[in-house]
């Protein structure tokens, strides 16, 4: 088949994904020349490629920012949250994928309308406000940690491809449901919570919007919320403000880069077997 391809159309789809991926790589490529300039030289030739390679700006953008502090903020944020979030997906998909609990079809499909509803911003800070949890740590990850709807119903579709010989075989052997559901379904379902995982931590390490809500002391910030200082009354640093936007996003970028095959087989495994 691969044989009787026009080329013409084969020239076509080279050109459009060459341009796709300038298009994509365009952004990355200026926040990198813009990050390497010093402050006189962008003022000068804000578009031009950079000639000074100020490799300093990152070291002076960790230092303003105090990244050295809000990082492990972050971390901590990321992983609490993204974890107890997946738990609690799977622990709800994986019965729901079994028809284990009552009315667990409506109980799919209402996890599906869960993706087109808003997110309850403003009862949600009230629910904070009021228990005391404002401005904590804690009250943040409750805010970030949640059972994610897209996360319900891409596990449901996953788990629904996994044998039900297994549960049966597991329940004869005398095995306990959840330890059944951590010591089997978790691993076999690898590439699906990995690929979740990713971006439950995508959406947890780059949040701007709570942060900014719910965190007003500097002992909480997290690192994107350290970008603030980065902006002033009358102007902005943008050198600094690109060397500090490559720090923020270099940990995901490397996440990434040894994740992405785990990203493409879950979202494949899950969409066939759904």
């Amino acid at each position: 088949m691969g044989k009787n391809v026009n080329p013409v159309f084969k020239v076509v789809s080279y050109i459009l994904v060459a341009i796709f991926l300038f298009v994509y790589l365009f952004p990355l490529f200026y926040i990198v020349n813009t990050s390497l300039k010093s402050a006189q030289d962008y003022l000068l030739h804000p578009t031009s490629l950079t000639t000074t390679f100020s490799f300093s700006n990152f070291a002076v953008a960790w230092q303003k920012a105090n990244f050295g502090t809000y990082i492990w903020n972050s971390i901590l944020y990321t992983t609490v949250c993204t974890l107890t979030s997946l738990f609690m997906s799977v622990m709800i998909a994986f019965p729901i994928s079994r028809k284990y609990v009552p009315a667990s079809k409506f109980l799919h499909y209402l996890f599906l309308c869960g993706l087109f509803l808003p997110s309850g911003m403003i009862p949600l800070f009230q629910l904070i406000l009021k228990v005391g949890l404002y401005n904590t740590k804690i009250g943040y990850m409750l805010v970030m940690t949640g059972v994610n709807a897209t996360s319900v119903f891409f596990f449901t579709g996953y788990f629904r491809g996994i044998p039900k010989d297994l549960d049966e075989a597991a329940a004869i052997d005398g095995c306990g449901y959840l330890r059944y559901v951590v010591s089997t379904v978790i691993p076999l379902s690898k590439p699906a919570i990995i690929s979740m995982g990713m971006l439950s931590m995508i959406g947890v390490w780059n949040d701007i919007v709570s942060s900014t809500i719910y965190l007003t002391s500097e002992s909480n910030y997290n690192i994107t919320r350290g970008m603030f200082v980065f902006q002033g009354q009358y102007s902005n640093d943008w050198t600094l403000t690109a060397a500090a936007l490559l720090i923020v996003a270099a940990p995901l970028i490397l996440i990434y880069l040894f994740g992405q095959r785990y990203i493409v087989d879950g979202v494949m495994a899950g969409s066939v077997k759904g």
